[in-house]
């Protein structure tokens, strides 16, 4: 049962990160320069107005265009759909089914509602096991991460996040058929979400010890299986619709996917690296230069975010794995390996600033490092700064992550 001051402290926090996050995009989405749209595969969502328009329209933009056209036409509509697995579109066209509204402002409706439930569980989560001081720095380092307008967005973060959180706390509760059960919710949300049974593998085995005699294992060993059922049902659904059940790995050279090794990844993003916009700013200190559409071009599209966020990330990896216990540093090392494995030839570190928001043992290893108030103010106020210039980049089509 959640008490009272529980929640309290999250949902101060979720409040703001809304406010803070709605009135940036609000304001960018009217006032700053903006690109034309980039439709999914020539669909396009149509023109909000009213408040949808302040609200709903600015948080719908790059992969939310692909959830709302899955969850208003289906798969069948384009093959290249299927690389967003469906939990999250699913819930969103029933949603709006049910209530009556647009499928876009269904998704917002979630994404917030999951994100308000993740932030919960993570205070109680880090409480437990850090304090509460812990606690409350890695729900607020998460809430005004850089990236974490995606989690008021047409975006399945929040999904992925509360799922992935749920796991982790209902194992280390002992009830390891909830833990499963949000593990395959997870996996049916994001194809990495089957990475969740390594660390629900190691909290049963510190739990239950290494007994080799299957006639010994309790019935819940059954429960660590539960995130394979993820992954089963969408290709199953996917051979039946297609008549092929790995569709959703071979549409990913729709994103010029291609396969190497991580230092090879980040040989291609430094290859790629430009900072003309750096350059611009040096010569033109100004609110001019800053706004300008080449600096914020420059900065979106030749790797700057991608490459710093992934090299600030790689010592934070490695004080998780020294400091948190094992099930919390091997799912985070591995789900932020993974990507290495794949770079796409556009963006060789695609998306790494917003797959990061879900590793949520980085804030909470974040937060045990930033027991200095002055250390603690200093990442938040950066972080913060950075949220409103990518939320404001996010909603004006300029490409994020």
């Amino acid at each position: 049962m959640v008490r009272e001051q529980e929640l309290q402290f999250p949902s101060a926090v979720f409040g703001l990160h809304w406010l803070f996050v709605t009135v940036v995009a609000a304001l960018a989405s009217r006032f700053a320069y903006s690109l034309p749209p980039v439709p999914a595969v020539g669909y396009e969502l149509p023109e909000l107005s009213g408040w949808r328009g302040f609200i709903i329209e600015p948080f719908r933009n790059w992969d939310g265009f692909w959830y709302g056209m899955i969850a208003e036409r289906g798969y069948d509509y384009h093959p290249a759909s299927t690389a967003f697995w469906p939990l999250y579109p699913w819930t969103m066209r029933a949603t709006a089914e049910f209530f009556g509204i647009y499928v876009e402002t269904a998704g917002v409706m979630l994404s917030n509602l999951a994100f308000f439930a993740a932030l919960v569980v993570l205070y109680r989560l880090v409480k437990r096991e850090w304090g509460e001081g812990a606690a409350r720095r890695s729900v607020v380092l998460l809430a005004f991460f850089p990236t974490a307008y995606y989690f008021s967005s047409v975006y399945s973060e929040s999904f992925f996040l509360l799922f992935s959180l749920l796991t982790f706390y209902w194992a280390k509760e002992k009830r390891w058929w909830l833990a499963g059960l949000a593990g395959a919710l997870a996996a049916l949300t994001r194809n990495v979400g089957v990475l969740l049974v390594i660390p629900l593998a190691i909290m049963f085995l510190k739990d239950y010890g290494f007994r080799f005699d299957p006639r010994r294992w309790p019935r819940e060993t059954l429960a660590l299986a539960l995130p394979g059922l993820g992954p089963l049902i969408y290709l199953g659904l996917l051979w039946y619709r297609f008549d092929d059940p790995l569709l959703t790995v071979d549409v990913q050279k729709g994103w010029a996917r291609t396969q190497a090794m991580p230092w090879e990844t980040f040989q291609m993003a430094f290859d790629q690296w430009g900072l003309s916009w750096l350059h611009l700013l040096v010569e033109s200190p100004t609110w001019v230069t800053l706004t300008s559409r080449e600096v914020r071009f420059s900065f979106s599209e030749f790797e700057s975010l991608d490459i710093v966020v992934a090299v600030l990330i790689i010592p934070l990896l490695f004080y998780v794995l020294r400091s948190l216990p094992l099930e919390y540093g091997v799912y985070t090392a591995i789900v932020f390996c993974l990507p290495l494995f794949s770079p796409s030839t556009i963006h060789p570190l695609m998306s790494f600033p917003r797959f990061a928001l879900v590793l949520f043992p980085l804030f909470i290893g974040l937060a045990v490092l930033t027991q200095r108030r002055w250390v603690y103010a200093s990442v938040l106020v950066a972080s913060v700064l950075l949220l409103a210039i990518l939320t404001i980049q996010f909603t004006t089509w300029f490409w994020v992550a």
